[in-house]
Formats: C-alpha cells, sequence, structure tokens
C-alpha cells in the first residue's frame, strides 16, 4: 500500500527539476506524493504525478531582469537570510495544509528550511535533498574558499531571526544545529566521486547522481558542424556582455552555438547575430548536450551533471561561490576547465575551448565521470532510499 511522501521545495528551477524524476518513480510504485511549490512549477511537478500544495514566495520571479549575484564575500550570510524570509513567509501558509494530511515522510531541499520545520513539528523522519555540494565537518564551502566571515553583520541578523522563527514554530529545535540535521538519509545529485573529500561522508550520505528525464528528442542540430551549448543557467543569467563575447569568440566559425540566455534579457541587446549562432531562451538541454562537443556554462551542478551524463567537457565561468566550488572541482578531476567571469573575453573563451577538446586527459575524465554517474543510480536508487526511510 502506497504511502503519503511530502517534498519541500524552493522555487528554483535547479532544486526542482532533480526531483521530478524521483517522484515519477514514487508515484509509479503507488505511492501519494504532495509536492510544496510555486503556481509557476505546478505544471512540470504535476506532470511528475505528485499533488501541488502551492505557496506564495518571496524569490525573483524567472524572468526578473534586476536579479543580480550576491557578492562573493557575503554570499553565504546572504544566501541564509534570503532562504529564512523565504521560510518565514511560507511556513504559515503549508503548516495548515498538514496538520489534517500527516505525512509518513518529509523530503526537503537543504535551503527549504520550513519543510524542516514542519516536520520536525509533526514528528515525523525526513530524507535531506542536496542539489549542491554537501557540507560537514569535513568539508563546506566557506571554509574551503575562504568565504565565510562569523562576524558579518548580516549573519548576526539570520541567527537572531531563526531563533525567533523557531521559538515560535518549533522550540524543540536547536538554532545552533539547524543547518546540521540528522535526517533518516541525505540525498546528493551527483556521485560521490563529485564531492569534495566524499570518502569522509558516511553511509547515511547517498550520493545518486542526476535524475535526468529522458523524453523524445526535441532538437536536432545541423548537419556537419560541432555543437557548442553557452549558457548561464536559469537564475544569474542577465548578462548580454557574456553572450556578446560568445558570439564574438565563435560567430563566423566552423561551431554550431546554442545561445540559451533565459527570460531576464532584453534580446535587442544582443543586436544582430551570424548565420550559426541560434539564440533561444530556453533550449531542451538534454537534447542539445546529446549532439554537443562542448559546453559553456556558469558551473551549476544541475548543468555540469547534465553535461558528464552526456560526455560533455565544460568550460565553467563561475558567477557566485557555490558555482566556483563547482568549477574548480570540475578542473581538478579533469572534466573540463574554468575562467574567472572577468576574463571571460572573446579570446580567451575561444581559447579555452579550443585547448579543451583536444585534451585526451579531459576526454578521460569526462568518461569516468559519466561511468560513475550510471553506477550511482539515479531516480531508482533515490526512491529505494526514500522508501527505506519510511516508519
Amino acid at each position: 500500500m502506497g504511502r503519503h511522501i511530502a517534498f519541500f521545495n524552493i522555487p528554483a528551477i535547479g532544486h526542482v527539476y532533480p526531483t521530478l524524476p524521483v517522484v515519477e518513480e514514487l508515484t509509479r510504485r503507488g505511492h501519494r506524493v504532495t509536492y510544496c511549490t510555486t503556481e509557476e512549477r505546478r505544471p512540470v511537478v504535476e506532470a511528475a504525478g505528485a499533488i501541488v500544495r502551492p505557496y506564495r514566495s518571496l524569490r525573483p520571479a524567472d524572468h526578473d531582469p534586476t536579479l543580480c549575484a550576491p557578492a562573493r564575500d557575503g554570499y553565504i550570510s546572504q544566501t541564509l537570510l534570503a532562504f529564512l524570509e523565504e521560510a518565514e513567509a511560507t511556513y504559515t501558509q503549508l503548516a495548515p495544509v498538514y496538520h489534517d494530511d500527516r505525512p509518513d515522510l518529509v523530503v526537503f531541499d537543504r535551503m527549504a528550511f520550513a519543510g524542516r520545520v514542519l516536520a520536525a513539528r509533526l514528528d515525523v523522519p525526513t530524507v535531506q535533498l542536496w542539489p549542491m555540494l554537501v557540507s560537514n565537518e569535513h568539508w563546506s564551502m566557506g571554509q574551503a574558499l575562504a568565504a565565510f566571515d562569523p562576524a558579518d553583520p548580516v549573519l548576526g541578523t539570520y541567527q537572531a531571526r531563526l531563533e525567533a522563527f523557531l521559538a515560535e514554530h518549533c522550540p524543540a529545535l536547536d538554532p545552533a544545529r539547524f543547518l546540521t540535521p540528522e535526517p533518516e538519509a541525505h540525498l546528493a545529485f551527483y556521485p560521490r566521486s563529485f564531492q569534495y573529500a566524499g570518502e569522509l561522508f558516511g553511509p547515511g550520505h547517498r550520493f545518486v547522481g542526476p535524475c535526468l528525464r529522458r523524453a523524445p528528442l526535441r532538437w536536432r542540430p545541423p548537419r556537419d558542424r560541432d555543437v557548442l551549448l553557452v549558457t548561464l543557467g536559469t537564475v544569474y543569467n542577465n548578462r548580454p556582455d557574456f553572450y556578446r563575447h560568445a558570439v564574438e569568440a565563435f560567430g563566423g566559425t566552423d561551431w554550431h552555438v546554442v545561445l540559451a540566455v533565459g527570460e531576464r534579457i532584453n534580446l535587442r541587446e544582443l543586436g544582430r547575430t551570424p548565420a550559426n549562432v541560434e539564440v533561444r531562451r530556453f533550449v531542451p538541454q538534454l537534447d542539445v548536450l546529446a549532439h554537443a562537443t562542448a559546453m559553456i556554462c556558469h558551473a551549476g551542478m544541475g548543468g555540469v551533471m547534465e553535461a558528464m551524463s552526456a560526455g560533455v567537457p565544460v568550460l565553467a565561468a563561475p558567477q557566485t561561490l557555490e558555482q566556483e566550488a563547482n568549477a574548480l572541482r570540475v578542473e581538478q578531476l579533469g572534466l573540463g576547465t574554468r575562467l574567472t567571469a572577468e576574463h571571460a573575453d572573446p579570446g580567451a573563451l575561444r581559447t579555452a575551448i579550443e585547448l579543451m577538446v583536444k585534451d585526451p586527459a579531459i576526454m578521460d575524465g569526462v568518461d569516468h565521470m559519466r561511468r560513475a554517474i550510471t553506477a550511482a543510480g539515479g531516480a531508482t536508487r533515490a526512491a529505494d532510499t526514500i522508501e527505506q526511510c519510511l516508519p
């Protein structure tokens, strides 16, 4: 008999999409999955088989052109405060929904703090999702990249508001241990070998790899051209300067360039583009990667893992601290190369791609990661783990 599994997530595409094949697998097995998300994400979540429990989010919409990446030195504290504010806004919307529909298990994204608190309040077991690198006592992004300032006043604001939030909604939770919960399992959407110090994470951390949805092909390449995919993801993508650099670097060459620019940009800012440059707001990324020779991206975890699953090396141009950590790992493991955002000019982009696609060591690294992804288990292993955590 199926059980009730509640998913709590933030509305970012890079956090929602990795969960959808897992939801599909759980509903296929007969479980009732409810999923807390925004109306904007309702179509894809319902298509995966879940019952949507909608909430109104404080997060910027996909088309908001004003969204900018936080400064590196304040990235962690500002991110924590932003998602605590999101939890404050969403908890009171979601708690009554589950008062009379108690789940058997709560699956919550690392940044979906409302799910963590509600699970504790209801005293139900949990699984924590990691669509980003996992942190624990052995490795953390702030410490590894020397980007965490405990004296940051924004961090002090976060801590004070967290204490007040927990005191009101779940006094049993210790604010000092809020970011280090002990769920029944942690699920990370990449292989263990991509994790810094991965061997030091115990069996409670399941590195299941990317969970990908294989749909019928909707994009086909032109004949006799290598395909280069250029994307900055779906969040900090209002970068006409970056896209213009890519057009200048590869326009008029033998590459077929697919430029996926998202909804925040004014397309007129790109100017006229050569015939070998295909500009789209969105592309079916797995379809393009199935034909691609290389990818230039911001080093978001989802994009990097999709590229590796297709055997495509990555030129990473990170914009945030989280992406910087991913880009460094790409370079360390020989999965591609990286450029700092300020050095991603046309000449640097062109040279980096030319060297990368000819480097046999990089192709070996990509092949090794592709095999690790296959062995990690994907959505089937993720669903197995969630079922094992049911009471």
